[in-house]
């Protein structure tokens, strides 16, 4: 979670102007503005469709947008997020914003794909989540007056194309000096779309079944990424544990995070027996996948680069609302699942996702969820109030009224506070590992965010990995000191 906030900070901390020279008759002052929303994964979309348009030679500024001062932008790009239905009417309502002003728009993202026909008339082009890396000519189409629709149509480019322009090298221009910390945390895609089809979800909608990247282009990527400076990957899908259940081959999840952080061309330059050192999160994963292979899962928990963080949602602590929700397990099963993590992988960070007033969900069912969270004790929780979704099978079911699904997401808010509070200070004394991504905050190995205190004369780079000591706890975050 703490990852997720830094990799979003970090990609709109800065105005980032970039320029290529290519063409400079027709793009002479084209400036683009791009913004993007969402999950991890659409993170690394925004990336992918910022660097799919400085390739095509567009001026793309990421900085915060005012209409009053944008004269010199010419057209907005919005990657969209569209999980909630208040997430859903933000996005509508920026991009009218942007087109009343005058400007083109470009609406990418999974609005564009599964909910285009509430924004007609309000763009000019749309990208979909599978096109992110044909974005910089769609939007050159768009300025041309050319049918972007036709680039999609005849381009050669296969999906794994989209792992092209994760952090392209675009240093040789003068209008794209990048911040050394802004690659600290990259995002890592290695699957689209998933095997799940959970009644509540419009994001299958949006971005369809699985398709998992070829494990040489995942690898050489993210060999190039940690080469670049990157010091912490974060893997992920809309479900990682389902990588590679659609190959003919038995290549899965673990093969493929033991060939990254064991890749032997991970040497450092200046001392051929030192390798690099970093770190690999593992993003969210479904139970029952993860369970296929969960003793070769947690074999390789064990290696040091592998970060001790397992997001495992649960969604609902009843049984009946969770064969509703077609979650494909019991409570015991995903129990089941957890336990062996907790078992066997010291100081794991455990993160879940909780659902509360699903159409189906009565007091006793969410009651029973209280319990179960009050069991598996999660470090952390995604609380959320359900919301109703166009296209999904319980988006057709009667809706509990709003004002229940508020109360208890006030009481599961309240309780999931409590529990990471105690979770964390079981911390307060150990040591751990961290990656400093900014002055006074690091991150732990077990992806916790410590604030810490150093010695005046101590000599601290970001990027840089130190010992820090817990000394404190919060309710989302620890205190600590630094060692060395």
């Amino acid at each position: 979670m703490e990852l997720n906030k830094e990799i979003n900070k970090e990609n709109n901390k800065e105005n980032n102007y970039s320029n290529n020279k290519i063409n400079e008759k027709l793009f002479n002052n084209l400036n683009v503005h791009l913004e993007g929303y969402g999950c991890t994964l659409n993170t690394s979309d925004t990336e992918i469709i910022k660097n799919s348009m400085i390739e095509q030679g567009f001026n793309v500024y990421t900085g915060d947008f005012k209409i009053s001062d944008s004269e010199n932008i010419n057209l907005v790009v919005i990657n969209t997020c569209i999980v909630r239905q208040e997430t859903e009417h933000k996005m509508i309502s920026k991009i009218k914003k942007y087109k009343e002003s005058g400007k083109k728009v470009v609406v990418a993202g999974c609005l564009a794909k599964a909910l285009s026909k509430k924004i007609e008339g309000l763009y000019d082009a749309l990208i979909m989540p599978r096109e992110a890396h044909l974005s910089g000519e769609i939007v050159k189409a768009v300025f041309e007056g050319k049918d972007y629709q036709n680039i999609v149509k005849t381009s050669v480019n296969t999906i794994d194309n989209k792992l092209n322009y994760l952090a392209k090298d675009n240093t040789d221009n003068t209008h794209n000096k990048v911040n050394s910390s802004n690659n600290l945390i990259m995002a890592l895609p290695i699957c689209e779309g998933c095997l799940g089809n959970c009644t509540y979800c419009i994001v299958k909608v949006a971005r369809g079944n699985l398709i998992s990247y070829e494990p040489k282009n995942i690898v050489k990527k993210s060999e190039e990424l940690l080469k670049s400076g990157t010091k912490c990957l974060l893997v992920t899908a809309q479900d990682t544990a389902c990588y590679g259940f659609d190959r003919d081959d038995n290549y899965r999840l673990p093969n493929l995070i033991n060939d990254i952080v064991n890749n032997k061309n991970l040497i450092d330059n200046t001392d051929e027996n030192k390798t690099y050192n970093f770190g690999v999160r593992i993003g969210m994963m479904h139970a029952n996948y993860a369970n296929s292979f969960i003793d070769d899962l947690i074999e390789t928990y064990s290696n040091e680069k592998v970060t001790k963080f397992l997001h495992l949602p649960i969604q609902s602590g009843d049984n009946e609302v969770l064969k509703d929700m077609n979650r494909g397990y019991t409570v015991d099963e995903f129990i089941s699942v957890l336990d062996e993590f907790k078992h066997k992988v010291k100081d794991l960070n455990f993160t879940t996702d909780i659902i509360v007033g699903f159409p189906t969900e009565s007091e006793e069912a969410f009651e029973n969820t209280l319990e179960v969270l009050k069991q598996i004790k999660p470090d952390f929780t995604h609380g959320a109030k359900y919301s109703q979704r166009k296209y999904t099978v319980a988006g057709r079911m009667k809706q509990i009224d709003t004002k229940i699904r508020k109360e208890r997401s006030e009481i599961l808010n309240k309780l999931r506070r409590e529990i990471s509070f105690e979770n964390n200070k079981k911390h307060i004394g150990q040591t751990f590992e961290c990656l400093i991504v900014k002055e006074g905050e690091a991150i732990t190995n077990n992806c916790k965010k410590v604030l810490f205190d150093s010695p005046d004369d101590a000599e601290i780079s970001i990027g840089e990995f130190k010992t820090v000591k817990v000394t404190g706890a919060g309710t989302f975050g620890l205190q600590g000191k630094l060692l060395n």
